[in-house]
């Protein structure tokens, strides 16, 4: 499969702040997401899929009051939910410069990228990569819903990127506005599947590329 026949998963923010028990910004519907980001990670180290992740760090001032309030000496692999790491990943920190190799996803499997804003884009290296990299298609999950999956997901639209969201594998904070932002998503050209039909669909379109037929239940509950 070469490299613009695969997908890339990108994980927006799957950390501890947001989805462990008696954090104060963890999001509503949690549990549902941690157990559709387990099979959706999972599927990614059966299927060997590249997996692009973005991690909040500490700057009020840009990122905003809603968001994160950790230690400051956490290392941005610390801040990840476990379950949201793959053994071959790299971190790379926000900063003005676009100095990236653009094949960081052929040396590791995930790369971690530090984010300072709502706004992903405003990494300049993962900017870089999101619009220069060969993708099948980009397949988008994590927290929150409402702005930063919103942001990533229009912006790549923009970029004539075929984008896709894993609904239930969003976390949220409003209900309500997370079913707007699903609705302005949907209208704008996004793909709208969830976890399951995603998973489903992909292992019969490579299973023979596995050498096995796998059945979709297997991964997903």
């Amino acid at each position: 499969m070469t490299a613009n026949q695969r997908d890339v998963l990108l994980d927006v923010c799957i950390q501890r702040a947001y989805l462990d028990e008696n954090q104060p910004q963890r999001c509503q519907n949690a549990p549902q997401v941690i157990l559709n980001v387990k099979h959706v990670m999972a599927y990614a180290r059966l299927a060997k899929l590249p997996v692009v992740s973005c991690v909040d760090v500490d700057c009020a001032n840009r990122i905003g009051a809603g968001y994160v309030r950790v230690a400051p000496d956490l290392a941005p692999v610390q801040r990840k939910a476990p379950f949201s790491l793959l053994p071959q990943h790299a971190v790379v920190e926000s900063d003005n410069s676009l100095a990236l190799p653009l094949d960081a996803l052929r040396s590791y499997q995930q790369v971690i990228f530090t984010k300072v804003h709502r706004d992903p884009f405003t990494n300049p290296k993962l900017d870089r990569l999101l619009t220069e990299a060969p993708a099948r298609r980009f397949v988008i999950f994590g927290v929150p819903l409402e702005n930063t999956v919103r942001m990533l997901a229009l912006g790549l639209l923009r970029r004539r990127r075929r984008v896709v969201v894993l609904a239930d594998t969003c976390g949220y904070w409003n209900v309500q506005e997370a079913d707007m932002t699903l609705r302005q998503l949907s209208v704008k050209g996004c793909e709208l599947l969830t976890a399951r039909q995603y998973i489903g669909t992909s292992l019969a379109r490579i299973a023979h590329k596995l050498g096995a037929r796998i059945r979709p239940s297997r991964l997903v509950a």
